[in-house]
């Protein structure tokens, strides 16, 4: 077996991304080179990403200003009705473990068995960084107005 294999993070990332948020918001997330960073009040889902030739973890980082709306149409609440903590941490999670579960997939089907984590939601004040040795990439996309940006660290064994 090939101790690198040939597998895009960017290319799944950015199918993964946009079809979940169409599917679970209902609303386009459209990639974009704007990197600038994120407001403070994010509200942050992490996924660990595990198996004999595969460690690393996807993270969500999605903006209270996002997250409000996104729960809203998930849950068809009217505009009036602003979603609390619990329905916004659960929103995160759940779209966090959709990613992470398509990119699982991807790995997979590129022999790379692995599983994934239950969701951990961390609001406001957090920095991720990288190991040493794991490739890190973020990819910034645009729904409904707001920016978000998922952060992937993969090693591949």
């Amino acid at each position: 077996m090939n101790p690198r294999i040939d597998f895009s993070i960017a290319e799944h990332i950015h199918g993964i991304v946009p079809c979940v948020f169409d599917t679970m918001v209902g609303a386009s997330a459209d990639f974009t080179e704007d990197t600038r960073p994120l407001p403070a009040d994010c509200i942050r889902s992490t996924i660990g990403i595990a198996g004999d030739a595969v460690n690393g973890a996807v993270h969500l980082h999605l903006p209270e200003a996002l997250a409000q709306p996104a729960a809203q149409a998930i849950l068809k609440a009217p505009a009036s009705q602003n979603p609390g903590d619990t329905e916004t941490n659960d929103l995160a999670g759940e779209l966090c473990n959709m990613i992470a579960g398509a990119l699982k997939s991807a790995l997979c089907d590129a022999d790379r068995r692995c599983d994934v984590s239950t969701p951990s939601v961390i609001r406001r004040g957090l920095a991720v960084e990288a190991p040493a040795g794991v490739d890190a990439e973020t990819f910034y996309f645009t729904c409904l107005g707001q920016r978000l940006a998922v952060e992937v660290h993969l090693q591949l064994r």
